[in-house]
Protein backbone atom coordinates (compact mmCIF):
# COMPACT_ATOMS: atom_id res chain seq x y z
CA UNK A 1 0.00 0.00 0.00
CA UNK A 2 2.70 2.71 1.08
CA UNK A 3 5.51 1.28 -1.47
CA UNK A 4 5.52 4.59 -3.22
CA UNK A 5 4.88 6.71 -0.44
CA UNK A 6 7.48 9.55 0.27
CA UNK A 7 7.45 10.18 3.74
CA UNK A 8 9.23 12.54 6.13
CA UNK A 9 10.72 11.95 9.27
CA UNK A 10 11.61 14.51 11.64
CA UNK A 11 13.26 13.83 15.57
CA UNK A 12 15.64 15.11 17.48
CA UNK A 13 16.61 11.89 18.99
CA UNK A 14 18.36 9.31 16.62
CA UNK A 15 16.77 5.87 18.77
CA UNK A 16 13.58 7.97 18.21
CA UNK A 17 13.68 8.38 14.46
CA UNK A 18 15.36 4.16 13.86
CA UNK A 19 12.06 3.11 15.90
CA UNK A 20 10.09 5.35 13.22
CA UNK A 21 11.75 3.92 10.28
CA UNK A 22 11.41 0.62 11.74
CA UNK A 23 7.38 1.16 11.73
CA UNK A 24 7.57 2.31 8.69
CA UNK A 25 9.73 -0.51 6.95
CA UNK A 26 7.26 -3.14 8.46
CA UNK A 27 4.39 -0.94 6.43
CA UNK A 28 6.31 -1.58 3.19
CA UNK A 29 7.46 2.24 3.12
CA UNK A 30 10.47 2.41 1.64
CA UNK A 31 11.26 6.38 0.36
CA UNK A 32 11.91 7.45 4.08
CA UNK A 33 13.51 10.57 4.65
CA UNK A 34 14.86 10.96 8.29
CA UNK A 35 15.88 14.45 9.48
CA UNK A 36 16.60 15.68 13.19
CA UNK A 37 16.17 19.23 13.33
CA UNK A 38 13.13 21.35 12.70
CA UNK A 39 15.06 23.82 10.29
CA UNK A 40 15.92 20.71 8.36
CA UNK A 41 12.32 19.23 8.32
CA UNK A 42 11.50 22.81 6.78
CA UNK A 43 14.28 22.65 4.35
CA UNK A 44 13.55 19.26 2.77
CA UNK A 45 9.67 20.04 2.64
CA UNK A 46 10.85 22.66 0.43
CA UNK A 47 13.79 21.10 -1.68
CA UNK A 48 11.69 17.30 -1.99
CA UNK A 49 8.02 17.90 -0.61
CA UNK A 50 6.81 14.58 0.62
CA UNK A 51 3.45 12.96 0.20
CA UNK A 52 3.11 12.35 4.25
CA UNK A 53 5.44 13.71 7.04
CA UNK A 54 5.81 12.54 11.11
CA UNK A 55 7.21 15.22 12.98
CA UNK A 56 8.13 14.81 16.67
CA UNK A 57 7.19 17.59 18.86
CA UNK A 58 10.51 17.87 20.88
CA UNK A 59 12.11 19.77 18.10
CA UNK A 60 10.55 22.77 19.32
CA UNK A 61 6.70 22.64 19.37
CA UNK A 62 5.77 26.60 19.45
CA UNK A 63 7.94 26.43 16.39
CA UNK A 64 6.70 23.71 14.68
CA UNK A 65 2.99 25.18 15.06
CA UNK A 66 3.69 28.24 13.20
CA UNK A 67 5.53 26.39 11.00
CA UNK A 68 2.51 24.27 10.38
CA UNK A 69 0.04 27.20 10.10
CA UNK A 70 2.27 28.79 7.83
CA UNK A 71 2.08 26.66 5.32
CA UNK A 72 -1.47 25.73 5.48
CA UNK A 73 -2.24 29.36 4.96
CA UNK A 74 -0.08 28.92 1.22
CA UNK A 75 3.62 29.17 2.60
CA UNK A 76 5.34 25.97 1.01
CA UNK A 77 4.75 23.71 -2.46
CA UNK A 78 1.42 22.21 -0.69
CA UNK A 79 -0.78 23.38 2.03
CA UNK A 80 -2.43 20.05 2.01
CA UNK A 81 0.36 17.99 3.06
CA UNK A 82 -0.81 15.38 5.62
CA UNK A 83 1.34 16.31 8.75
CA UNK A 84 1.36 14.13 11.86
CA UNK A 85 2.58 15.51 14.97
CA UNK A 86 3.91 12.98 17.69
CA UNK A 87 5.01 13.64 21.35
CA UNK A 88 5.81 11.22 23.96
CA UNK A 89 3.52 12.75 26.71
CA UNK A 90 0.56 15.42 26.55
CA UNK A 91 -1.84 18.07 27.99
CA UNK A 92 -4.26 19.80 27.24
CA UNK A 93 -1.99 22.80 26.27
CA UNK A 94 0.15 21.03 24.31
CA UNK A 95 -3.05 19.05 22.00
CA UNK A 96 -4.34 22.75 22.01
CA UNK A 97 -1.66 24.05 19.89
CA UNK A 98 -1.51 20.98 17.67
CA UNK A 99 -4.79 21.06 16.57
CA UNK A 100 -5.03 24.91 16.56
CA UNK A 101 -2.32 24.50 14.39
CA UNK A 102 -3.68 22.29 11.45
CA UNK A 103 -1.93 19.41 11.63
CA UNK A 104 -4.15 16.22 10.42
CA UNK A 105 -2.71 14.17 13.90
CA UNK A 106 -1.56 13.49 17.39
CA UNK A 107 0.21 10.44 17.88
CA UNK A 108 1.39 9.27 21.56
CA UNK A 109 4.58 7.66 21.69
CA UNK A 110 5.38 4.73 22.32
CA UNK A 111 3.50 3.52 18.69
CA UNK A 112 3.28 -0.03 16.82
CA UNK A 113 3.53 -0.10 13.30
CA UNK A 114 -0.25 -1.05 13.27
CA UNK A 115 -0.99 1.91 14.92
CA UNK A 116 0.63 4.41 12.76
CA UNK A 117 -0.44 2.12 10.07
CA UNK A 118 -4.54 2.76 11.16
CA UNK A 119 -4.00 6.19 11.78
CA UNK A 120 -1.93 6.78 7.97
CA UNK A 121 -5.03 4.75 6.15
CA UNK A 122 -7.52 7.02 7.58
CA UNK A 123 -5.74 10.57 6.61
CA UNK A 124 -5.04 8.66 3.52
CA UNK A 125 -8.28 6.95 2.86
CA UNK A 126 -10.70 9.21 4.59
CA UNK A 127 -9.05 12.79 4.88
CA UNK A 128 -11.17 14.84 6.05
CA UNK A 129 -12.15 18.28 4.37
CA UNK A 130 -10.17 21.30 4.51
CA UNK A 131 -11.57 24.56 6.45
CA UNK A 132 -10.48 28.03 5.85
CA UNK A 133 -11.74 30.45 9.00
CA UNK A 134 -9.95 33.54 9.90
CA UNK A 135 -9.01 31.57 13.07
CA UNK A 136 -8.43 28.59 11.58
CA UNK A 137 -6.90 27.31 8.36
CA UNK A 138 -6.90 23.04 8.29
CA UNK A 139 -8.36 19.42 8.00
CA UNK A 140 -11.82 19.73 9.69
CA UNK A 141 -11.96 18.86 13.66
CA UNK A 142 -15.93 18.00 13.72
CA UNK A 143 -16.85 14.67 14.05
CA UNK A 144 -19.00 13.21 11.65
CA UNK A 145 -21.78 12.64 14.01
CA UNK A 146 -21.86 16.55 14.71
CA UNK A 147 -23.62 19.29 13.59
CA UNK A 148 -22.36 20.19 10.40
CA UNK A 149 -20.15 23.07 10.14
CA UNK A 150 -20.96 26.84 8.07
CA UNK A 151 -17.24 27.16 7.66
CA UNK A 152 -16.05 27.30 4.33
CA UNK A 153 -14.43 23.90 3.23
CA UNK A 154 -13.60 21.82 0.63
CA UNK A 155 -11.62 18.16 -0.61
CA UNK A 156 -8.11 18.74 -0.32
CA UNK A 157 -6.00 17.00 -3.05
CA UNK A 158 -3.92 13.84 -1.99
CA UNK A 159 -1.16 12.48 -3.50
CA UNK A 160 -0.42 9.37 -1.65
CA UNK A 161 -4.21 8.40 -2.53
CA UNK A 162 -3.66 9.29 -5.99
CA UNK A 163 -0.14 7.47 -6.42
CA UNK A 164 -2.63 4.64 -5.02
CA UNK A 165 -5.20 4.79 -7.47
CA UNK A 166 -2.75 5.12 -10.30
CA UNK A 167 -1.64 1.50 -9.77
CA UNK A 168 2.02 2.31 -10.24
CA UNK A 169 2.15 5.16 -12.64
CA UNK A 170 3.45 7.53 -10.49
CA UNK A 171 3.92 10.07 -13.13
CA UNK A 172 0.39 9.97 -13.71
CA UNK A 173 -0.37 10.39 -10.19
CA UNK A 174 2.09 13.43 -10.07
CA UNK A 175 -0.20 15.32 -13.27
CA UNK A 176 -3.35 14.64 -11.99
CA UNK A 177 -2.11 15.75 -8.50
CA UNK A 178 -0.47 19.26 -9.99
CA UNK A 179 -3.45 20.03 -11.58
CA UNK A 180 -5.65 19.81 -8.52
CA UNK A 181 -3.41 21.57 -6.57
CA UNK A 182 -3.23 24.59 -8.83
CA UNK A 183 -7.00 24.43 -8.25
CA UNK A 184 -7.01 24.05 -4.51
CA UNK A 185 -4.27 26.38 -4.20
CA UNK A 186 -6.43 28.77 -5.95
CA UNK A 187 -9.51 28.45 -3.79
CA UNK A 188 -7.72 28.70 -0.42
CA UNK A 189 -5.49 31.65 -1.57
CA UNK A 190 -9.14 33.29 -2.81
CA UNK A 191 -10.96 32.40 0.26
CA UNK A 192 -8.20 33.68 2.66
CA UNK A 193 -8.33 36.89 0.57
CA UNK A 194 -11.87 37.39 1.41
CA UNK A 195 -11.20 36.57 5.15
CA UNK A 196 -8.48 38.79 5.02
CA UNK A 197 -7.91 41.24 2.24
CA UNK A 198 -5.35 43.20 4.42
CA UNK A 199 -3.04 40.33 3.49
CA UNK A 200 -3.93 39.27 0.05
CA UNK A 201 -0.03 40.43 -0.91
CA UNK A 202 1.22 38.31 1.19
CA UNK A 203 0.00 35.25 0.13
CA UNK A 204 1.97 32.77 -1.95
CA UNK A 205 1.12 32.75 -5.91
CA UNK A 206 -0.91 29.93 -7.17
CA UNK A 207 1.57 28.50 -9.60
CA UNK A 208 3.42 25.60 -8.02
CA UNK A 209 3.90 22.42 -9.30
CA UNK A 210 5.88 19.36 -8.32
CA UNK A 211 9.69 20.20 -8.03
CA UNK A 212 11.37 17.46 -10.35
Amino acid sequence: MYELAEILVCDPVAPHRAATRSALYALGCRRVSIVGSLRDFLESMEARPPDLAICEAQVGLRDLCEAIMELRRGKGYNPFLIIIVTAWAVDAAVASQVIGSGADGFLLRPFSAGTLDQRMRAHVLQQKPFVVTESYVGPERRCSGERPSSAFSFAPPNLLKMKMEARGNVDEAIRRFNAELLLARATLVKELERLEPARSSELIPTTSQMPA
